[in-house]
């Protein structure tokens, strides 16, 4: 698909982190098998490139929960989440856990109910790379959260996915529109491998 961006920033590995976004088990699940396999292996692709370049990475997930109540809203309109097996984060990513910052969260942003922004201050980061699922929900969500807090997003489209192809481009589109540029994994790429300081 082709998306109008209205931003035209540079990808500037010294100011950028990496956003795994709920790349869960539990959740990639959900997503198409040919969706879900695209987006692991340009994810994966993204993160490697990512560490040969020093780009920080996090990775968002929804605990499992340990009591139903610790869900709020989230169990009335998805139910009781990831179990500790589907919690875990996808090992067709093929990433060495060290080299991975865990971010816990409880809603659909990667900044909800933790240190996310303090975190990308102090390693002097003010633009983020996003991946992962689901496009519309909570890639959106982290997105628009980032946006508000004058941080760029990079949301790339081929190392994203969501339940539908409908809902994939939505998402795209709306924060295209409204938060980010939106690039594709080989931007990302060509972008760490060219910029140099």
């Amino acid at each position: 698909m082709h998306v109008e961006n209205k931003v035209s920033w540079a990808i500037e590995p010294h100011r950028c982190a990496l956003l795994i976004h709920d790349m869960q088990t539990h959740y990639l699940s959900m997503a198409p098998a040919t969706a879900r396999n695209e987006v692991i292996a340009n994810a994966g692709r993204v993160a490697k490139a990512c560490i040969t370049h020093d780009v920080p990475i996090f990775a968002s997930q929804a605990p499992a929960a340990h009591d139903i109540r610790e869900r709020g809203l989230m169990l009335e309109m998805w139910g009781k989440g990831p179990s500790p097996l589907g919690a875990e984060l996808d090992q067709g990513l093929g990433l060495d856990t060290g080299v991975v910052r865990q971010l816990m969260k409880r809603s659909y942003s990667a900044f909800y109910a933790n240190d996310f922004e303090v975190m990308l201050r102090r390693l002097e980061r003010d633009c983020l790379i996003i991946v992962g699922v689901f496009t519309s929900i909570g890639c959106h969500s982290s997105a628009m959260d980032a946006f508000m807090r004058d941080i760029r997003v990079f949301a790339v489209a081929d190392a994203m996915a969501d339940f539908n192809a409908q809902d994939h481009e939505a998402g795209l589109t709306s924060m295209s529109r409204l938060c980010a540029r939106v690039i594709d994994s080989d931007f990302v790429s060509v972008s760490l491998n060219t910029t140099r300081f």
